[in-house]
């Protein structure tokens, strides 16, 4: 079972206090399985189990007023290949959650927690601001905050997402899921997924192939 990041119940809180519903989400968003892989399995294959270092350790995920959301926490020092290779295992895991969602799959959003201080140091700003730049499979945002955060600053975090002004969070939501509808996953990526001659370790290897590539 996957452990949850540090503080996401300050936002899941936070999101309380805006008026917003939180309800907890499937397992399989977190899991190590795309959705293709457990129907294989169930029929014809054996069950696939990701390697660890392809995966994050700290994920959960919940629905936020009907919205699909992972939260994940980036640690470490502020260093562009370690915030990297955290952010690669995110995109994996987004990309398997989103196998489940469907065609809810391109409203899915990624919170990621960030270290205790972080607000202080300006590398991390721009850390943030590339996690944030990054598209790829999800739209992500990171919390920055200064020694143990509060709720305070959970609420404010929360206030450019689309938890955000609860008075008029229907039409907001609409607005940001339209915006959000051209996101596709990465090219290659579905095809593999959906290729029957695969199995599941060959899905895998071959995604992260392309991943690789892209980098």
């Amino acid at each position: 079972m996957k452990q949850g990041p540090h503080f996401h119940e300050l936002i899941l809180q936070a999101a309380e206090t805006l008026g917003s519903d939180v309800a907890p989400a499937p397992p399989e968003w977190t899991g190590p399985a795309f959705n293709a892989e457990v129907l294989s399995s169930a029929s014809r294959r054996p069950a696939f189990q990701r390697n660890e270092k392809d995966l994050p350790r700290q994920v959960v995920a919940f629905r936020v007023d009907g919205a699909p959301l992972l939260i994940g926490e980036i640690h470490g020092p502020p260093n562009l290949a370690v915030v990297a290779d955290q952010l690669r295992r995110y995109r994996n895991q987004a990309t398997i959650a989103r196998s489940w969602l469907g065609a809810e799959g391109p409203n899915l959003q990624l919170f990621l927690v960030g270290p205790l201080g972080a607000l202080s140091h300006r590398s991390w700003w721009q850390l943030a601001a590339g996690v944030e730049a990054d598209d790829r499979i999800c739209r992500k945002l990171m919390w920055l905050f200064d020694g143990s955060p509060t709720l305070e600053s959970a609420v404010e975090f929360l206030g450019r997402t689309f938890v955000a002004t609860p008075w008029d969070k229907e039409e907001q939501i609409k607005a940001q899921l339209d915006q959000m509808a051209d996101v596709g996953l990465p090219s290659g990526w579905q095809a593999l997924v959906d290729d029957e001659e695969l199995d599941a370790e060959g899905i895998v290897n071959r995604i992260i192939d392309l991943e690789g590539d892209a980098e």
